[in-house]
Formats: structure tokens, sequence, C-alpha cells
């Protein structure tokens, strides 16, 4: 079977498949996609190379698709820029194609046998985790690929592997580079600091009505309350059918008789063939003919499993020993099904034909499906078919709560007859809000023109597989400044605190530029409550100080001839930080454990790979004649 895929097939493996299923069937790429097909124009040529617009399309709608999936079911698509990610795919595309080229110039290349392993163990193509080549041909067609382009992409990406791996394996770090970069990572710093900070006199800094209305006056933007809803909403939730439906026994113990007949003495068997391929009458007498040899040779004693590695045409199967797995009668094709009921447990059949040629079976192992007692089901039976009974009310409320929302011009109606409570949300904006509000769908609808100015009933909306509602407008406000008694306070904390920080960062410049000038600050500081905190050994990770002023620490120059360096740092929380470095320890690697030093090495070897691979495709596009 294997091998009828690698005479007819190509691929680039399991990310392929998904990748070119989604582009396909996505929203926002079909009709260019079929544009594209029909007239396959180039977009791109690289060194003489056309690429056409459906390789561009494809990638660009590929991208897209990953950006839709990463920002999650209710993301704003409007957002998502198509342009970029037609660039992003053009430049991938580019490079593809430059490293293929670079690939050939070298005289690399990827082995059929290779193609044949990767087809085999691509996932998408196993059936219960055995390869089945119908299941692969069937998939290559749905995707529009031919068979030979299958193989072709495949191929392609494997030299495209190579090479990054290649460079993956060419990155190096000398003991100096790691020495120099454990005299950094494990550096320490020895300090004192001063920490400024006067938010507790925040109640004794006055702010004037006249500065609060101007404020308020030249931020109006910042006081202007957006366009908000609030729905009043019915809802259907399948959880609160489920305590409405009642199974009777009767209804159990039919349920549990049809499931004994299904799984009655129920076998699944594990096989192992041995495939002679077949293509013309000449071929199948002479596979016929060595089948034969080969059954007498194992009835004879030899290793049926050594003889499938020699001789299968099935190569994935073959290096498992010939094994394909199991099957409850429906797996395989049907001589190969029919043959496996005839063996017992480390039986070899005759030979035996199928579309694929020649077949040597053996049933490696067959075991019967184990049937729960009435007792160990009967929970499970129940809830079945509660879940069934429910499903069907579900689809039949949906359905007449949908028709008379239409036909009604309120929800009153609708939540009579249907004997459902009308509920209602909070205000929310266009950002949503909580409950069903926060639910895109429902976020859409409630500001459509149809629902927010006609004043109409929404259709059914699903909210989860288990939850639908109808919704209607309640309230609706428009845009408006908030009214300057009602931000008053809000501004009044807001000046307050621009205030307090403006004294902080005097005081602290102050006091920084006093002790850069050698002047005496201790009357100083005694007057304002604050000392100096001293702090040895200080290292990168630590998080006894705010990462901003950790890294500010570490970026200072060291002290010279003794004198330390005197610096200020306004922190983004408002306060400001005098600082003196007084010492710079070196770090050695001494201080890394065995299995941090093997860690740090092959990071920074990895760096330097990906340096390199990096390297190499800027100069491959340098030297290259692209255009677009």
């Amino acid at each position: 079977m294997l091998q009828k895929i690698r005479d007819n097939s190509q691929g680039i493996g399991a990310k392929i498949f998904v990748w070119f299923i989604i582009v396909i069937f996505g929203a926002w790429g079909a009709s260019t996609i079929v544009s594209s097909v029909i007239n396959g124009t180039p977009a791109i040529s690289v060194n003489g190379t056309d690429i056409d617009e459906l390789q561009v399309e494809r990638t660009t709608q590929a991208r897209l698709q990953e950006i839709m999936q990463s920002l999650g079911p209710d993301a704003d698509l409007s957002s998502i820029d198509e342009d970029l990610a037609r660039e992003a795919a053009l430049n991938e595309l580019i490079q593809q194609e430059l490293l293929l080229q670079y690939a050939e110039k070298t005289g690399m290349v990827i082995s059929s046998r290779s193609i044949d392993r990767s087809i085999a163990q691509t996932a998408d193509f196993q059936v219960d985790g055995v390869f089945n080549g119908e299941r692969a041909q069937m998939l290559i067609n749905t995707m529009g690929y031919t068979p030979n382009s299958y193989r072709a992409a495949l191929a392609s990406q494997g030299l495209i592997n190579q090479i990054s791996y290649a460079y993956g394996l060419s990155g190096f770090v000398t003991k100096p580079e790691i020495e120099n970069i454990a005299k950094l990572l494990n550096q320490t710093r020895d300090l004192r600091y001063i920490l400024v900070s006067l938010d507790t006199q925040l109640d004794s800094i006055d702010v004037t009505d006249e500065e609060i209305e101007e404020y308020y006056n030249t931020n109006e933007s910042q006081f202007m309350l957006e366009e908000q809803v609030s729905l009043e909403y019915i809802e259907l939730d399948k959880d609160a059918i489920f305590d409405e439906v009642v199974v009777t026994e009767d209804q159990i113990v039919r349920r549990y008789e049809e499931e004994q007949l299904e799984y009655q003495s129920q076998v699944e068997r594990r096989a192992s063939h041995i495939l002679l391929e077949s293509f013309d009458d000449d071929d199948l007498a002479a596979d016929l003919a060595l089948a034969e040899e080969l059954k007498t040779r194992i009835d004879s004693g030899e290793s049926f499993e050594a003889l499938a590695l020699e001789y299968s045409d099935d190569l994935g199967s073959a290096e498992e020993g010939g094994d394909v797995g199991y099957t409850t009668g429906d797996n395989f094709v049907e001589p190969f099904e029919q043959a496996l009921l005839t063996l017992e447990v480390g039986d070899v059949s005759n030979p035996v034909q199928s579309e694929f040629g020649v077949h040597l079976i053996k049933l490696t192992e067959q075991s019967e499906s184990a049937i729960e007692s009435f007792e160990e089901s009967r929970e499970r039976l129940e809830r079945d078919l509660k879940s069934d009974e429910v499903d069907t009310i579900f689809l039949q409320r949906s359905e007449e709560l949908g028709n008379l929302a239409f036909e009604s011009f309120d929800l009153t109606d609708p939540a009579r007859i249907m004997g459902i409570e009308i509920k209602t949300t909070q205000l929310f904006s266009r950002s949503g809000g909580v409950g069903i509000a926060a639910n895109s769908d429902v976020i859409n609808s409630a500001f459509s023109p149809q629902i927010l100015l006609d004043g109409l009933n929404s259709d059914l909306i699903s909210i989860s597989p288990s939850r639908s509602v109808v919704i209607r407008v309640l309230e609706h406000n428009q845009p408006r400044l908030q009214a300057m008694e009602d931000v008053r306070g809000e501004i009044e904390i807001m000046l307050q605190f621009e205030k307090i920080q403006e004294q902080t960062l005097r005081l602290g410049e102050t006091i920084k530029t006093n002790y850069q000038n050698d002047q005496n600050i201790d009357s100083l500081l005694e007057t304002q409550n604050l000392s100096w905190n001293q702090l040895d050994g200080l290292e990168r990770s630590d998080q006894v100080l705010p990462p901003q002023l950790v890294n500010y620490i570490f970026e200072m120059p060291d002290p010279e001839d003794g004198a330390p360096v005197i610096d200020g740092l306004l922190l983004n929380t408002g306060e400001y930080v005098v600082i003196e470095l007084q010492g710079v320890n070196e770090g050695s690697l001494e201080d890394f454990d065995e299995t941090e030093l093997n860690s740090l090495e092959s990071f920074i070897a990895q760096q330097s790979a990906n340096a390199d691979f990096e390297a190499l495709l800027i100069g491959l596009e340098n030297r290259a004649e692209i255009v677009r």
C-alpha cells in the first residue's frame, strides 16, 4: 500500500495537511484561491524561479488563520492587517525558495526511502495508529495535490529541514566566551540607596477649583462615557432541561439490550502481512509464485518478521515485522478481512489477492471486547438517554423561541408562552461586559441597527453548545461627557499625585546633586525623615528591589580608584532613588553547577547557530535577483 503512495504521491507531512485544509476552507481565502488557480499569475521571481499567486495566497491565509487562532474566538478581526500578513508570506516564500536553491547548489538530496518513512509516520495517514493507504490517497486528493507534487513538496521541506538542522549543529562556544559571560551573569554589586517617597503627604497637597476646571476642560476626552446598552434576554439552557427529563427503567433496559446485541462477541484482531505489490498480470503471476515460496519457508520455520522486512513492499509495516495493527472487521480491504477470520493466533494464510497485490497474512493477537454488566452500565445509560432527549427538546425549543421572538414586538409573549424568566444585563459598551455581554455575538447583535435602533428582538444567539439566548435592548445611552462634578474627586486625586511626584523628583535630584558635589546631606535627610539603606551582593535576579531599579544599577559604570558612583533614578511608581554604587564583584564559572553550565553552553551555542543561519539567509537574499 505504501509503495502505491510512493509511486503516485507527494507530501510535506501532517502540518501541511492542516495548513492547506485551513486555507482551502478558511472564510477569507476561498474565492481568491480559486481565482489564483485559474489565473496562475506569478507573484514574485527568485533568481528566475517564479512563485505564483496561489502559493502566496495560501501562505497568507495560513498566517491569517494563525493570527485569528492566537487571538481567540472573541477577537476583533477588523484589527488584523491582511497586507502585513501578505508581506510576511512573501518573505517566507522567498526564503524557502532561496534555501531550496542553496540546497540544490550544494548537492543536498532527500532519499526516496526517507520520504516513504515520513509518509508512513504521518498521523493523518493512519487509522488506529497504523498507516492506511486508502486514507492517505483520499487526503492527498482532497487537498488538491497530485501524488507527484505531494512527494515533491515533502522533499523540498526535507531539504530545508536539513539545512536548518545542519546549522543548528554548527553552533559552538569557546571557554573564554563562557568565562566572560559567567563574569557578567554572576556579577554582584554592593551599594546603598535612599528611597524618596512623599506619597504619605498626599493629603497636605492642595488643588484649587481653578486647576480642576482647567484640567477638566483641557482633557474632556478622558471623561467621555462610551455608548452603552443594557439588555433583557430569554435564555435556553440544556442543564435546566436535563432536570426535566425522566427516563424509565424499561428505556434503560432496552438500551442495554441494544448494546449487548451490538457488542456481542465482538472480536478485535491484530494482523501482520507481507505485501507483494502487483501492477499487471505478469507481476501478479510472479508475486503469487513468490508468495507460495515464502509461505513454504515460513511453514518450515523461517521467521515471518524477517521475511517481511526483506520482501514486503509495505515499507512502513515491514520495519515492524509486517505489523499493521488491529481491526474489528472493517479496517482492511475485504479479502484481507475474510482471510483473517479463518486464522488462529500464530497462523499464516495462503496467498491472498487484493487491489494492492498479494498478501501473506499472519494473525498475531485476538481478543473479545468486554461487556459491562447492567449495574455497571446503568448510570451511563440513563445519562445517555437523558442527553439524547435533552438534545431533541433543546432543538425544538430553540426553533420555537426563534419563531416567537421574530413574531413578537418584545420578549413578554415569548417568555410567557415558554414559561421562561426574562433576565437583564448591566450597562455595557462595545468592548463588552459581564455574563452574556462578554460574548462577541451578543455584543455585535446588541449594537446592530436592527436591535439598537429599531428595537427588534434578536435572532437566536448561541452562547455555547448548551446555551442560547434571544436579546432585546432595554436601555441605550449615547456617548456623553461626564459632568465635572461627577469626576471632580478623580481629577483632584490625579492632580495631587502629579504635584507630589514633582516634589519627589525635585527633592531626589537635590539630594543626588548635593551628594555628588560633596555637600553634607545629613541634615536634609533628617528633615525629610529619609536614610541610607545598605545592600551588599545584589544579584541580577534579586527581587529585593524593583526590577527597573535592579536593571539600572547593573547598567551603571564600575567605580574607579575606590570612588563610588552616585546616580539617581525616577521609578515608574513616582518614587525617586538616590544610588551610591560602591563595588562590583565579577562572577566566575565556579558559581555554576554542572547542569547550569551545560544549559548555558547549549543556549549560547544555539544562539550562535541561529545567528549563522540568519546570516546565511541575509547573504542569499543580498546576492539574489528578486522581482516582486
